[in-house]
């Protein structure tokens, strides 16, 4: 079993005793949840954006780096879905507060498009948890 099912078991066994699914902090499952994300035809696609909006863990776990990345990825317009817009990528890059979004925040900040580098400094500026990445 791969661990988006697993996942997936989990949530309907927590579900049945009333409580809400974990948050994500593995990188290998929002890994398998961004692959499936990106196929526009995959049946839980829908599901795993939902998932990725709003269950991954912010900080510095593998999940919370690989959200960022993939969040940069939509705001360069390397990768574009109907769902997050570069502006609601960088809402999100918001909320994670720190950690794995400062790292992404100043390389949007330092590049080359000038409107992106300012929306990138005005929420790195909103960061409460620089770790190393300011470094």
């Amino acid at each position: 079993m791969n661990l988006y099912n697993e996942y997936i078991k989990e949530i309907k066994d927590r579900k049945s005793i009333g409580l809400n699914p974990k948050p994500i902090d593995n990188g290998k499952l929002l890994s398998e949840i961004i692959k499936k994300i990106k196929d526009f035809n995959h049946p839980d696609r829908k599901n795993c954006v939902r998932y990725f909006i709003f269950n991954v863990t912010p900080g510095t776990t593998s999940a919370a780096n690989l959200k960022a990345k993939f969040l940069k990825e939509i705001i360069l317009n390397d990768f574009s879905i109907e769902e997050i817009s570069p502006s609601f990528a960088f809402e999100l890059l918001s909320h994670m507060k720190g950690g794995s979004s400062v790292e992404v925040l100043i390389d949007l900040a330092l590049g080359a498009d000038d409107s992106i580098a300012k929306k990138a400094a005005s929420v790195l500026k909103s960061q409460v948890f620089l770790y190393e990445a300011d470094m």
